[in-house]
């Protein structure tokens, strides 16, 4: 049996095709502009006016020609399409300086006349400015990229870093110079900064990585345990030991790199051992007889203050020296905001070839980002876009998708507790959300829908409240 193929004419008449095209024209977001054979507008849809900043009262029925010459915009993609016969792209400036991507497409009679030009313009202007920006920031971190060059190190290890801030391209420099010797180094710094990351990229820099990179978190093996971890054991040393024995963490590294991360946490009686394997290369499996020289590489973390711990008799003074040998303190987040959003379309980018989706973090969103303390740094934030791809609907994260606590983050520093009273003072910072909501959407309905709360609750809480605080 053949089945019968229907086309849109089968199903349409001309007035549908009429009511349709008059609805994408009112509602694309897109500028929409048709021209006829001649060259003279017939029909401008409202985006073409905002975009272009011009009335359709004061084109239609003109030649593009005149339009260009006027200096509404230049080049005419049109003129270019009915002269060429075949669909053109190009980028028009507009009076007003916006960057416009306009494509002209031929509408052709069953003669293979033009009879009209439908073309489609999109404002590019931001994304000129963003290239505008990224070109300084190319060129600063194009320096970092010949000093992993002249290192031999692969492209795609550097690309998998954001290095915006002054002060983390610093630490980069340090760790370059530092990959070059074989000396400890210890990287300080709160808790989800990148310190794993840092000490994998010191290890793929030095001459050690083709060897093992080995790691350890100190803070979550037991005291019982974490000397047979690090230096190994023989056949029966203890309770629940392996009958074959073990190896431990430094011979699994030998030629390459150790990292032991939270070393604040490691035992006293494993720090004498860790110090006594430092000053000699060499060591001893638990429950063994034999010495094992072993040639490898220590790199230490911790987000603990270790030289108060000296002085609490908490941590060796000599194994802190000897750790010590090439400091590197990675500051919090907060202190580099100029990454955040950076890092925010880095995970992004990574979730959406993941998941196989196209996730957008708009202007809003990433304002509010931006102005959050992040006490889990890169971690929280990574966490954040996990949550924020899954969560969302749509392909843009707008502001109201994030959760509240970026809202109270973002009016808090502005209300003061002086000498208002505790009512009032609530008040104020209730109002003070309020407002800023608001103020963003347009409308109390539309408010209390972001809030979680009745409209009529909304407007109770302002007619009770103080008188509306003026929002900068």
């Amino acid at each position: 049996m053949f089945e019968k193929k229907f086309s849109l004419h089968d199903r349409l008449n001309a007035k549908d095709f009429e009511l349709i095209f008059e609805s994408i024209m009112k509602h694309s977001k897109d500028g929409l502009f048709v021209v006829d054979s001649t060259g003279m507008v017939v029909m401008v849809n409202r985006a073409t006016e905002e975009m272009f900043d011009f009335k359709s009262s004061q084109v239609l029925g003109r030649n593009v020609k005149d339009l260009v010459d006027e200096g509404f915009y230049e080049p005419s993609v049109s003129a270019l399409v009915i002269k060429q016969k075949k669909a053109i792209s190009l980028i028009q400036t507009t009076r007003n300086k916006k960057k416009i991507l306009s494509t002209g497409i031929p509408i052709f009679n069953t003669h293979d006349e033009i009879l009209f030009v439908l073309v489609n313009d999109r404002d590019i202007s931001h994304i000129n400015r963003l290239a505008e920006t990224l070109d300084i920031e190319d060129i600063q971190q194009e320096n970092l990229r010949m000093d992993f060059s002249d290192l031999g190190l692969a492209a795609n290890h550097f690309e998998s870093m954001v290095i915006k801030s002054p002060a983390m391209e610093k630490i980069i420099r340090t760790a370059i110079r530092a990959s070059k010797y074989d000396v400890p180094l210890l990287i300080t710094g709160r808790s989800g900064v990148g310190k794993s990351m840092i000490a994998k990229l010191t290890h793929q820099l030095s001459d050690r990585r083709h060897f093992p990179f080995a790691d350890l978190n100190c803070g979550s093996i037991t005291a019982s345990l974490i000397e047979s971890e690090l230096f190994g054991h023989e056949s029966g040393a203890f309770t629940g030991a392996s009958q074959k024995g073990k190896k431990g963490l430094f011979e699994i590294a030998d030629k390459g790199t150790l990292f032991l991360d939270e070393i604040g946490e490691i035992p006293l009686p494993a720090q004498a051992k860790l110090l006594k394997f430092l000053e000699s290369m060499e060591l001893m499996r638990v429950g063994g007889i034999k010495s094992i020289k072993i040639n490898t590489r220590i790199i230490a973390a911790t987000n603990r203050n270790l030289e108060q711990m000296v002085e609490e008799k908490l941590f060796r003074s000599d194994l802190y020296f000897r750790l010590n040998v090439v400091p590197l303190e990675i500051p919090a987040l907060e202190e580099r905001k100029e990454e955040i959003v950076p890092l925010a379309t880095f995970f992004l980018n990574q979730l959406n070839k993941k998941f196989k989706t196209c996730k957008l973090l708009s202007k809003s969103a990433q304002n509010l980002i931006c102005e959050y303390h992040f006490p889990g740094n890169i971690r929280e934030l990574e966490n954040l876009m996990k949550r924020l791809v899954t969560m969302t609907e749509g392909d843009v994260i707008e502001a109201e998708h994030l959760p509240s606590i970026f809202l109270q983050t973002n009016v808090s520093s502005s209300v003061s507790i002086g000498k208002e009273n505790y009512k009032e003072t609530i008040n104020a910072f209730e109002l003070k959300i309020i407002n800023k909501v608001i103020k963003k959407y347009g409308s109390q309905r539309k408010a209390a829908k972001v809030l979680g709360i009745s409209q009529s609750t909304l407007s109770r809480k302002m007619k009770n409240m103080l008188p509306p605080l003026i929002v900068h």
